[in-house]
């Protein structure tokens, strides 16, 4: 019986030990990381285009560019490049 008891014992000073390193690391380590993370990536004018991104202005010109693409295609007769500059064309 004495036994089990050590060993729960041991069982529990193990896993409380785990923990407090757990919350060591993420306290000490990983917070301090993120809040590094999040001030280097900042947005530089977080209002300023209703706080979207370059990436989400690339994905608009791309769409926008397709819709004139599609536009000059069906309904007007304008010569243009086959060369598309951009890679999400259908006719690339």
């Amino acid at each position: 019986m004495t036994q089990i008891l050590v060993a729960g014992q041991l069982a529990a000073a193990l896993i409380a030990i785990l923990s407090l390193g757990g919350i060591l690391v993420k306290w000490g380590i990983v917070k301090p990381i993120k809040a590094y993370i999040d001030t280097m990536t900042y947005a530089i004018q977080p209002y300023a285009n209703g706080g979207k991104s370059l990436p989400d202005l690339i994905e608009k010109v791309d769409a926008l560019h397709l819709v004139v693409q599609n536009h000059i295609d069906t309904r007007h007769d304008t010569p243009i490049s086959t060369k598309c500059l951009c890679d999400s064309d259908a006719r690339a």
